[in-house]
């Protein structure tokens, strides 16, 4: 308890952690009800900000950030029937019925009300974790925290979407750009190719910026231009708060399903929200029925939203291992920061992590009044469509992964991790294990050779290894018969674009096995152990899609018009000043994808560059 009020108390005293905090509130509930900026894109694009505020700052602001990144996404999903992600997809059902009904502003209300209680219980349930994970934490060494990693690599490759075969593809592929840079026990260079900028690894920004921004704001989707929809009043919202109170049994049950979704690796936010909608249909009547305006089917799935970003928080910050692939790109953010989470900051320094916590309290309390007050200029500002933002955004994502490291590596990471990404779209695979086996594999090699060197093969039969271990097993096959029972495993991976992507997989693997043939042991184990599994997944996937290969969906490609502006964005960030590159950029989407006029877009760019150099001023 100590330490709980001594957290809140420096926070307090800091302006400079309380205005990380306010700021990362605000942007959070800007990038949530923006089209074509989610939780995981917007976490990217406010990396700079972060870095500028320092890493114990920045990394408050990065919590503040995602914990109420989908409390405005309701608003959009209300008002016009359009998620802006997949967390809202259950909200829109009888939030939308309502809007239709005149009763948008109250559905709004109850969004954001039942966001509020399902946030703080998710903050309580992180604070009342730590004395249980210190007590357990005390107990492990290091093959148990080995044994974790694993655990989160197969649950999520599990979990994630497609075969499962598929996932632990994506995941062996992840762990071999891990991998990337000098060997710290040899000090053998691995992948490098002679460049001397990737001895210190990859770029943890290019990464996400390639694997998840690009692709999808490089999509071939549209949106047609919205129809007027009338502006919420204030009491109007605040009758919907009410109905949360008058309904709080269920937005806890809610936020407790939520919950436990959370702090298992793989579900997501997608999973949370359905089923606390399911179970407000099946245990919590309705006069009006569900999907035709229900305030309970707005209730039940907004709670479990914000409510599973505290529990996934759990294995996040106590384990290093991200519950979902937001959790994940939070912690390759974390790296950038050079902010260190895992078993060490829990021993090490649990004051920061109840800072971290006290962040998340204090965004969720805050962004209940914000948008009660700004609620009719926030559905304004949802009702833009998605190619007046796509350029921004992109402009935005850019500059942030340019600025953690300006060269000509960074450039050619993000365009190298971008065709990746946008492959892996296409072929419907999984991406988050590959983002995953990145963020664990330092850690899985590290624990690998210390548990060999100290304990053997004897390390494998301690018991703490022996119980995470058949949790996983447990976890992989209760994973593939819901899969079989449901009857789409074959449909999740079968576009026709896996075979290349499997293509792409085996090379890569072969290239690191045969690079380990000429590197010292130390160094060539992790090679050896990710290339053979991510050769062996990769055929087995290519031979179970290949009866089906005739049923294949035509695989999407990105928009190719915009693809090229990007290139050439990329292109010039290079040989230029990135704000004049972003300034073209901007300039030359906005007008000529986008089709607005020569004001918007003349003002857009200006604004842009002035951003991009203000951020460059603010890092230096």
């Amino acid at each position: 308890m100590n330490l709980v009020l001594e957290a809140i108390g420096q926070l307090l005293a800091s302006p400079n952690t309380l205005f990380a905090i306010g700021l990362g509130t605000i942007t959070g509930l800007l990038a949530g009800l923006t089209p074509g900026v989610s939780g995981r894109t917007g976490l990217v694009l406010v990396t700079p900000i972060a870095m500028g505020l320092g890493p114990t700052a920045g990394a408050l602001f990065l919590i503040a950030f995602h914990s109420v990144v989908h409390t405005s996404g309701s608003i959009p999903a209300i008002l016009l029937g359009t998620p802006t992600s997949s967390a809202e997809a259950a909200t829109a059902i009888d939030g939308f019925a309502m809007a239709r009904k005149g009763q948008g502003a109250q559905a709004i209300g109850a969004s954001l009300g039942a966001s509020a209680i399902g946030g703080l219980m998710g903050a309580v349930f992180l604070f009342g974790s730590v004395p249980v994970a210190l007590s357990i934490i005390s107990h492990f060494g290091t093959p148990e925290i080995t044994a974790l990693s694993v655990l989160g690599l197969l649950s999520i490759s599990a979990l994630s979407g497609g075969w499962l075969t598929a996932g632990l593809m994506v995941a062996a592929l992840g762990i071999l750009i891990g991998a990337v840079g000098v060997d710290p026990m040899a000090g053998a260079a691995r992948g490098t190719f002679g460049v001397t900028a990737l001895w210190d690894g990859v770029s943890p920004a290019a990464l996400v910026t390639g694997l998840f921004v690009a692709p999808e704001l490089l999509s071939r989707d549209r949106t047609e231009a919205l129809n007027h929809v009338a502006r919420p009043r204030l009491r109007d919202v605040l009758a919907g708060t009410r109905d949360v109170l008058a309904q709080a049994g269920l937005a806890i049950r809610s936020g407790l399903v939520g919950i436990l979704v959370g702090i298992i690796p793989g579900l997501g936010t997608s999973v949370a929200v359905w089923m606390a909608y399911g179970h407000a249909r099946q245990t919590h009547p309705s006069e009006i029925p569900y999907g035709e305006g229900a305030v309970a089917g707005v209730i039940a799935p907004e709670a479990a939203n914000n409510s599973k970003e505290g529990g996934a928080l759990v294995p996040t910050l106590f384990l290093a291992i991200p519950a979902s692939s937001g959790m994940g790109i939070l912690l390759a953010c974390f790296a950038t920061l050079g902010v260190e989470v895992g078993p060490r900051l829990l021993s090490h320094n649990p004051l920061f992590l109840f800072q971290l916590g006290w962040s998340n309290i204090l965004a969720n309390l805050l962004a209940l009044p914000v948008c009660l007050l700004v609620t009719p200029l926030l559905a304004r500002i949802s009702q833009v469509r998605r190619e007046q933002v796509i350029p921004l955004a992109l402009a935005a994502a850019l500059t942030a992964t340019v600025l953690t490291d300006p060269s000509w590596a960074t450039l050619g990471q993000i365009l190298a991790f971008s065709a990746l990404g946008i492959l892996l779209k296409s072929a419907n695979l999984p991406r988050a294990p590959l983002l995953l086996g990145f963020v664990l594999g330092p850690g899985l090699e590290s624990g690998l050779m210390r548990s060999a060197m100290v304990f053997g093969w004897q390390g494998l039969m301690r018991p703490g290894v022996l119980i995470i271990l058949a949790l996983a097993l447990i976890g992989i096959l209760a994973s593939a018969r819901a899969r079989l029972k449901l009857g789409t495993e074959s449909e999740d991976a079968a576009t026709t674009a896996l075979p290349l992507a499997c293509a792409v997989a085996v090379a890569l693997c072969l290239f690191a096995l045969f690079q380990a043939t000429s590197l010292p042991a130390t160094a060539a184990g992790i090679l050896i152990l990710a290339g053979s599994i991510g050769t062996a997944t990769s055929l087995v996937t290519l031979w179970r899609f290949w009866p089906m290969r005739g049923a294949a969906r035509q695989a999407k490609g990105p928009d190719l018009v915009l693809a090229g502006m990007s290139l050439g964005g990329l292109g010039l960030a290079g040989l230029i000043a990135l704000p004049a590159a972003i300034g073209v950029l901007v300039a030359a989407a906005t007008r000529f994808w986008a089709k607005l006029g020569w004001w918007p877009t003349f003002l857009g760019a200006l604004a842009c560059a002035a951003a991009a150099a203000g951020l460059e001023q603010l890092i230096r």
